[in-house]
């Protein structure tokens, strides 16, 4: 679809270190876009006045907004884009060259598509390259494409905004990215897409760089507010339904969260968190009573819960519960199909 109209959307927030390699690889793309619409979110460290100096061979516009988060960023510069499509790229991503020209080829093969995305990189805070081909690293059971419910609301989807195209008609009719999610955003978005009948692809090779470093977003405490309000929103939308024995919070929402949750508790554990270790077994507690475990389970979860409220001493048996599979989140049952 050389014909077709992008409009990159880049969401700014304290990225100015990251912002110069991030527009240019969005200046360099073999399939040009119209137009860059960078938002910056209330930024303190003069990330729009240097976008403002950053020269790209299309039209670029630098929108200034009071912070509100990256969703509502996003939304704004989608509300003002003139393109067809809108591919996002966070300021501390990297497009590879043929990014857009390789994610724009599967709509011209079907009318219905309502987003593309492509496998990443993952490189490091100085943009060296620490994985390559990552999605099913990440998470092996995700299902790529999406073609399943189940696999929607089973695990994290792993389909990263700057690793996508998405259709404006699309992205408009579903209302865009939910402004109270900053993390979980992403998710919440392509699940609302698939809902809607709009069809994915994957185009399967890396055609971009995701910088993971300990400032991004990933890493801050609204990302864990944003996950309960996701994980609330989902159960509110899927309870479940024992007519047709499709049981969406008990076999598959629970879970989920109760693996995010279990894995959180260990990480912290291993770096002495102690504060943020509290807070996942509060995740923990929350989930596996809505998986509904039995009598038996629930009685050795007790005990072991008991520990974890004291990470100094849980830390020293950890080792010796980590051997044991009765610790670790109870395998999904799949639910009937009707």
């Amino acid at each position: 679809m050389s014909d077709a109209t992008i409009s990159v959307i880049m969401p700014v927030y304290n990225g100015r270190s990251y912002l110069e390699a991030s527009v240019r690889s969005a200046a360099f793309q073999t399939l040009p876009p119209v137009e860059i619409l960078i938002v910056d979110d209330g930024s303190a460290d003069g990330s729009a006045d240097f976008a403002e100096t950053l020269e790209t061979p299309f039209s670029k516009r630098v929108l200034r907004v009071a912070n509100g988060g990256q969703s509502r960023a996003r939304n704004i510069a989608a509300a003002e884009a003139k393109g067809e499509f809108l591919a996002f790229l966070d300021h501390d991503d990297i497009w590879h060259r043929d990014h857009l020209r390789r994610l724009m080829e599967p709509f011209a093969k079907d009318p219905d598509l309502g987003w593309s995305y492509s496998d990443i990189d993952e490189m490091d805070h100085d943009a060296r390259v620490v994985h390559q081909r990552l999605l099913r690293t990440l998470n092996p059971e995700a299902e790529h494409p999406k073609k399943s419910l189940y696999n929607l609301l089973a695990s994290d989807m792993f389909i990263f905004p700057s690793a996508a195209v998405v259709r404006a008609e699309a992205f408009h009719a579903v209302g865009g990215f939910d402004e109270r999610l900053s993390g979980y955003e992403d998710d919440d978005l392509f699940l609302r897409l698939f809902r809607a009948g709009w069809g994915n692809a994957l185009v399967p090779e890396s055609l971009m760089r995701y910088r993971r470093h300990t400032s991004s977003s990933a890493f801050s405490e609204r990302m864990w507010q944003s996950r309960e309000i996701f994980a609330t929103k989902l159960m509110a939308e899927f309870p479940n339904d024992r007519d047709l024995s499709r049981f969406w919070v008990r076999d598959l929402i629970a879970p989920r969260f109760y693996r995010n949750g279990l894995e959180e508790y260990v990480r912290h554990l291993a770096r002495g968190r102690h504060d943020l270790c509290a807070l996942a077994l509060g995740v923990i507690r929350r989930y596996s009573d809505l998986s509904e475990p039995g009598l038996r389970r629930r009685f050795r979860q007790y005990f072991i819960y008991k520990l974890m409220e004291h990470p100094r001493i849980f830390s020293r048996l950890y080792k010796l519960l980590r051997r044991d599979p009765r610790f670790h989140a109870r395998r999904r049952r799949k639910p009937a199909q009707a």
